[in-house]
């Protein structure tokens, strides 16, 4: 594990919960995310790699990311 913060849709983040990319660039500000914490619907008309910004985790038998948490309570990769 590489213990970096993600949301609960399992996109990297900074300290402010704006999404970042692998080089902690920020790409999207926490008032643009959704409540479920899903970044904006305009990428079909841009061009942007989601695995930038998509934590490194475990899925479950669903499919789903399974979620890890440090002492704090916050999402980690």
């Amino acid at each position: 594990m590489k213990k970096r913060k993600v949301n609960k849709a399992g996109y990297l983040v900074d300290n402010d919960g704006n999404v970042i990319n692998n080089e902690g660039t920020k790409l999207f500000d926490k008032n643009h995310l959704t409540t479920g914490g899903e970044i904006p619907k305009i990428l079909p008309f841009t061009k942007f790699n989601i695995y930038e910004v998509c934590g490194d985790l475990e899925k479950n038998v669903d499919g789903k990311p399974i979620m890890n948490y440090n002492k704090n309570g916050d999402t980690v990769d």
